[in-house]
């Protein structure tokens, strides 16, 4: 589990966001980074569709996308928010194929 400092939790920090940040995505992920003002650690949410699964699958892929995140954390810019967002083909992905989208994401958007 992430700790609290590092999670985005209210529906007001999502809109924000989805709002002012950018947008990328791969086969997997979709990836939305918005710069924040204060020099605060990163936080980071998750979003997965009830289109992609049961609330079995939904919580597996978000324990998945947390896991890889959490050795992650420190080498993450600061002042920044990003929510990551499943795609379909995520469901039945392996924790490697997830591991190496997230990496690819974050590289992409010079996170880490």
């Amino acid at each position: 589990m992430l700790p609290r400092v590092y999670r985005l939790k209210s529906k007001h920090d999502f809109k924000k966001v989805y709002k002012y940040g950018r947008s990328y995505a791969n086969i997997y992920l979709v990836i939305y980074v918005c710069k924040k003002k204060d020099n605060q650690k990163p936080r980071v949410g998750f979003s997965v569709s009830k289109k992609i699964g049961s609330a079995v699958v939904r919580n597996k892929i978000k324990r998945r996308m947390r896991e890889v995140l959490r050795p992650l954390m420190g080498l993450l810019i600061k002042d920044v928010d990003i929510i990551f967002i499943a795609r379909k083909k995520t469901n039945g992905a392996a924790y490697q194929d997830i591991k190496c989208s997230i990496n690819k994401l974050l590289k992409k958007m010079s996170l880490i």
